[in-house]
């Protein structure tokens, strides 16, 4: 885990703090650092994150609720596997929703956006010449998120990612292996070709093809995990 300690500030209202420890968490828990299975002890939290017990049990809660940490009782707390049923219901939402977000933007697109678009795909490039996937990660998300600002629809992207955090824990997994990241960038160019046709279309089964690539890659990393918990009580939920 990373150095978590400062998090508090003397001022900061504990509604605040809770939010602040739950983003900490939650980034952690997406990014694979805090893995399937590592305890989520409150007095060790407490510690490193420089807080008290209330904010940490608030945000513990909340990682429960979304399905990101298991709390046992009599047992403490551990972060749960991905739910495979939330990665296909999460993809099943940002197909339909984005596939949408770009067939409006072809509507609105100009030279402007064009340039942004192309910016983004720049820096894309720039990471994976570096080998910096959590980089890309960032683009990524920049550059679809630009299309839902560029069909007037920017709601619509924060409705997207609200709904896919099992999602991007499985998708960040598959980053691991950087050698992918080039084909990925050349399905963004794609997406951007038929929006600079303005062709609805091909923009749309560009965008298609790019959302499904994850599954090419994701089936061994959830076969990993499905072993991982048949062989661990803990990730079961054993009593």
């Amino acid at each position: 885990m990373d150095d978590m300690t400062g998090l508090a500030s003397a001022e900061e209202p504990e509604p605040r703090l809770a939010s602040r420890v739950y983003e900490r968490l939650l980034e952690n828990i997406v990014s694979g650092e805090l893995p399937p299975g590592t305890p989520m002890a409150e007095l060790d939290l407490c510690r490193r994150l420089g807080v008290s017990r209330t904010p940490v049990r608030e945000a513990l809660i909340k990682l429960s609720e979304a399905g990101l940490v298991r709390i046992l009782p009599k047992r403490g707390s551990y972060v749960a596997p991905i739910s495979v049923q939330a990665f296909h219901d999460a993809q099943f939402i940002r197909e339909h929703l984005e596939c949408a977000l770009v067939a409006e933007a072809v509507r609105y697109i100009d030279a402007t956006a064009m340039r942004e678009l192309d910016g983004m795909i720049a820096a894309q490039e720039r990471a994976s010449r570096e080998g910096a996937a959590e980089l890309f990660f960032a683009q990524d998300e920049a550059f679809h998120g630009a299309i839902a600002r560029i069909s007037h629809r920017p709601d619509v992207w924060n409705v997207v990612r609200q709904s896919k955090i099992q999602f991007d824990r499985l998708r960040r997994a598959t980053l691991k292996d950087v050698s992918h990241i080039p084909l990925l960038i050349e399905q963004h160019r794609e997406i951007a070709a038929g929006l600079a046709a303005c062709n609805e279309a091909q923009a749309v089964a560009a965008m298609r093809r790019h959302l499904r690539e994850i599954f090419h890659r994701a089936e061994r990393i959830i076969h990993e995990q499905q072993e991982m918990v048949e062989r661990s009580p803990l990730l079961r939920g054993d009593r």
